[in-house]
């Protein structure tokens, strides 16, 4: 019997006549470059969100980016797009899982209006319109280059997904894995991997985990080094395993780990940390209370069952850790991504090269084409966002939907659960999504460089020093040699997607970072003041 075919079907989106907006003044552009003047009402300064709807419509835009600082309700208050618009019907929204988006309807006129932020695409940088406008641009250009069938869908992630089905190689029948493997998939594995070393109140809670650095004892640090991978997701997704996936029993796993390191899997394990290990835990854990996330035992002797992706095992080996499986589900070795990530490399070279391209148009579209990238790996682990929905009045809800409706103001908040449908449903590649996580988890912990493997990660630093990880991101109080360039004795930096590298470098006195907040603030002074510091020091020590 011939195999079914799997294969995504690419499509070309409609172009959606947009105006570039500040979110506060409601200044801006049209696609055309054309000034933007806001329809505002009377007694009002600045324009509120139905003023922009009706600037949009008075240009004929069914699209509103906005740029500048969009802006964050405080808890308990309610979100931008929770407001009352007179003549403008609110459609589904989506503010959940991702960058916030409004629909609108004309109550007359059934003009169809979108809202979104420029946000989602280029990042918090500061654009005005015109620059958001400009980015756009530049970034469609870059992706058409990639493939010229390729197009800017309204969010990065259908961007990168419909990029991947025009680069899906012809001989690869990407087949999906049966329903209870993917919920398995979908329920088991984490994103990145979040863990703050400190002792104090950001510090995990949980009696397993072991901090690294107690801000009694250490109450200053006279380093402050940021190291982070270059386009992780792109540097770890080649030659990745796809369905059908085959389930293994307790000893076919054993097997599977003795014969096949390497192998596409993931593994349900029970582990042991070692006695006398002082250093991160390198498997995580979900909470009890899953809405508190996941944590990294390091106790030693602590004793966890978890399901993890087989890198992440293979590190866990390496350093004498105690791994028993349960069971293992096996991918078949394939290369669904691999044309894709090298097709987004490119791009992303592409715009590095050109040098007449202004700083802060060069942050922005590398910014976009890195969204692209993380959300169209989180969009293979997706089925679909829930719908947010508005009514003025509870009798407006849905009775399916009541019972779990919010009153914010005037107004009832309800949540519809996604559909699936069958372009959906083709996008819907779990084990994809989580063997990228998982190896970018791996790479972070230990990886390669141009020094060789396994010369990178937080495993190769003095435990004392470190501070924290943060996705891709380490955070150290003494600078790691292999951070640096190539051209530095030491240094393990050579360009290549995957790499872990300096971004930002701080030397004096600065209080331990005890909470979050603490640290992210050093890494913002980190990205501030760049890497110059730590080259000047790395030249002179020859």
């Amino acid at each position: 019997m011939d195999e079914l075919n799997y294969r995504p079907k690419p499509w070309t989106p409609k172009d959606v006549p947009t105006i570039w907006v500040d979110q506060t003044t409601g200044q801006g552009v049209t696609d055309a470059g054309t000034p933007v003047r806001p329809v505002i009402g009377e007694r009002r300064k600045n324009p509120n969100l139905t003023d922009l709807l009706d600037t949009a419509a008075s240009y004929g835009a069914n699209r509103i980016m906005l740029t500048g600082k969009r802006p964050e309700p405080a808890p308990g208050v309610r979100h931008w797009l929770y407001v009352q618009t007179p003549n403008w019907k609110p459609g589904a929204h989506w503010v959940n899982n991702g960058p916030p988006t409004g629909r609108f309807e004309h109550a007359v006129t059934g003009f169809k209006i979108e809202v979104r932020t420029a946000e989602e695409w280029f990042g918090d940088g500061p654009l005005t319109p015109a620059q958001a406008r400009l980015a756009w641009n530049v970034t469609a250009s870059i992706i058409r280059h990639a493939d010229e069938n390729a197009r800017l869908f309204n969010s990065t992630a259908a961007t990168g997904t419909n990029l991947w089905a025009l680069s899906l190689p012809k001989n690869i029948n990407p087949v999906p894995v049966e329903d209870d493997i993917a919920q398995e998939i979908h329920f088991t594995s984490g994103l990145h991997h979040y863990d703050h070393l400190v002792a104090g109140e950001s510090f995990a809670k949980h009696e397993d985990c072991v901090p690294l650095i107690d801000p009694a004892k250490t109450k200053k640090i006279s380093e402050f080094a940021y190291v982070d991978g270059r386009f992780m997701f792109a540097g770890v997704g080649r030659e990745l395993g796809i369905g059908p996936a085959i389930r293994l029993n307790q000893a076919a796993a054993y097997e599977l780990l003795e014969q096949d390191p390497y192998a596409r899997a993931r593994f349900h394990v029970r582990f042991r940390v070692p006695q006398g290990w002082n250093h991160v835990g390198l498997l995580g854990v979900k909470h009890l209370d899953v809405r508190e996330g996941w944590f990294y035992p390091n106790r030693p002797g602590a004793v966890h069952d978890t399901w993890a992706d087989g890198s992440e095992i293979h590190v866990a080996l390496k350093h004498g850790w105690e791994i028993r499986p349960h069971e293992a589900v096996v991918f078949r070795k394939a290369k669904p991504l691999d044309t894709f990530t090298e097709r987004m490399t490119r791009a992303r070279e592409r715009v590095q090269l050109q040098d007449e391209m202004h700083p802060d148009l060069r942050r922005a579209v590398l910014a976009a084409l890195r969204n692209i990238m993380l959300h169209s790996i989180g969009a293979f682990a997706a089925a679909g966002r829930d719908e947010t929905r508005v009514a003025a009045s509870p009798d407006d809800v849905p009775p399916e939907y009541r019972a779990k409706m919010l009153r914010q103001g005037n107004l009832w908040i309800y949540r519809i659960p996604s559909r699936p449908n069958d372009r959906t449903r083709s996008f819907y590649h779990p084990e994809l999504a989580a063997q990228v996580w998982g190896r970018a988890r791996a790479r972070v912990l230990h990886g390669p460089s141009s020094l060789g493997g396994y010369t990178s990660g937080a495993l190769t630093v003095d435990p004392s020093t470190l501070i924290g990880i943060q996705g891709d991101a380490i955070y150290t109080t003494k600078l790691p040699a292999w951070s640096l360039p190539d051209r530095f004795i030491g240094g393990g930096d050579d360009g290549k997607t995957g790499r872990l590298r300096l971004q930002g470098y701080l030397n004096g006195s600065f209080i331990t970072p005890e909470t979050l907040r603490q640290r992210d603030a050093l890494k913002a002074r980190a990205e501030r003041a760049g890497i110059a510091k730590a080259l000047e020091q790395a030249e002179e020590k020859g």
